[in-house]
């Protein structure tokens, strides 16, 4: 009997995120990888690996039309906070557009998204959140997390929004 393998797309594989993910699926012989970061060459050795700028929509259709992923996973973003506030155009493109033309493509492709948000998305008061919560960003980075949020929403596809909290490595 034949297996099926799952086909798996890793937006922002060069990111803290997305080389563990990367280094998670890269041996399961039921996945068949793509991954994908702006940078010229992928950080993690032997995966199938494309440049992509997640802001230009034509480079979003490419990859995702070429690979027909069953499952994107979007762990790219722009993420300095500071930064947010001062670069607010690379951040609004990064955070809210690249979402966007990826659940536009998931939707045409019939994958199911994994969207990485942030906590950021809160303005800190209560805590414990849960999804339930109503969000109120305070800064450009937290509403940029939520616009990009929003924008995978209202696509009408198979979507998971997880939202971390304080990312560290080694």
């Amino acid at each position: 009997m034949d297996l099926i393998k799952k086909r798996i797309l890793i937006v922002g594989s060069n990111g803290m995120l997305g080389q563990r993910l990367t280094d998670s699926f890269k041996s399961n012989g039921k996945i068949e990888l793509m991954c994908a970061s702006a940078e010229s060459e992928s950080f993690t050795d032997n995966v199938e690996y494309s440049i992509l700028d997640i802001s230009d929509k034509k480079s979003v259709k490419n990859i995702v039309m070429n690979f027909y992923p069953d499952i994107i996973v979007n762990s790219a973003g722009y993420t300095n906070v500071d930064g947010c506030e001062t670069n607010k155009d690379t951040a609004y493109q990064v955070n809210v557009k690249g979402a966007e033309y990826l659940s536009h493509y998931a939707k045409v492709t019939d994958a199911h998204l994994i969207h990485i948000s942030s906590d950021y998305i809160f303005d800190g008061r209560k805590g414990r959140y849960t999804e339930d919560d109503l969000p109120n960003p305070v800064s450009y980075y937290g509403r940029t997390k939520l616009a990009g949020e929003n924008a995978v929403r209202s696509q009408s596809i198979n979507f998971t929004i997880i939202r971390t909290n304080v990312l560290y490595g080694p």
